[in-house]
């Protein structure tokens, strides 16, 4: 179903492209229509395997990719990638008994989250994934708190967008490379956060891989050691 349902998009798309080569307005208003249900109807699918699992949540991010010079979209696909990427880490009756039950709250609230990404906002630990395009698929509480901002804010933003680019180039960016290649990395560093405190980090990235291991991701463990409050200015 999954599958059938990508195709049919995929011919939409196409048709589009034709329509917008015309300039058939009327065409375009048409398929337009149909695309945004057929989207929603592509993100409802519960997948049963873990191939269709990763068909779905590639499907978002080629879609955020071929919409990337327009940031609204970008974080709307993105941030179903992460809602996707949540919903799977889920498994069992059981645990979808705990998620309705410890997570009331959130729900009565408006907020559905998951067992999982209950646990990844109450440890110490500051936690992202991200995406092969360095853009966040997910933020914990803990890691949003550091940058004093909300998890939602980071969802689509490009790391660019979070640390500066000397930091990016320097000493992200050529680590991220390595993990989307299939390497496990560990390293360590010194940062202050935004009260000028300072702390030791040691961060993790390990690849978050897809059918017949492909790579389509990474996720950052980052464990922080305060060592000493910087003086004020």
């Amino acid at each position: 179903m999954l599958s059938d349902l990508i195709r049919e998009f995929d011919q939409l798309s196409d048709e589009l492209l034709l329509a917008v080569r015309r300039g058939d307005e009327s065409e375009i208003d048409l398929i337009d229509k149909q695309i945004q249900p057929l989207t929603r109807r592509i993100f409802d699918v519960d997948a049963r395997s873990h191939s269709e699992i990763m068909a779905q949540i590639g499907f978002f991010n080629r879609l955020a990719m071929m919409n990337c010079e327009d940031d609204f979209s970008v974080r709307r696909y993105t941030a179903m990638m992460s809602r996707l990427f949540m919903r799977y880490l889920e498994s069992g009756s059981e645990q979808k008994f705990m998620r309705s039950r410890v997570g009331q709250v959130c729900l009565d609230q408006g907020y559905d989250p998951s067992v999982q990404e209950l646990v990844l906002d109450s440890i110490p630990e500051r936690v992202a994934v991200i995406g092969l395009d360095y853009r966040y698929i997910y933020c914990n509480q803990r890691n949003a708190e550091f940058h004093n901002m909300q998890p939602s804010d980071f969802i689509g933003k490009h790391m660019l967008d979070v640390i500066d680019q000397k930091r990016f180039q320097s000493r992200a960016k050529p680590r991220i490379d390595q993990c989307f290649g299939g390497a496990c990395i560990s390293y360590t560093y010194e940062v202050s956060d935004a009260h000028g405190r300072l702390f030791e980090v040691h961060c993790r990235m390990t690849p978050l891989t897809g059918p017949d291991n492909v790579v389509c991701g990474a996720v950052l463990v980052l464990n922080m050691q305060p060592m000493f409050a910087r003086m004020a200015q």
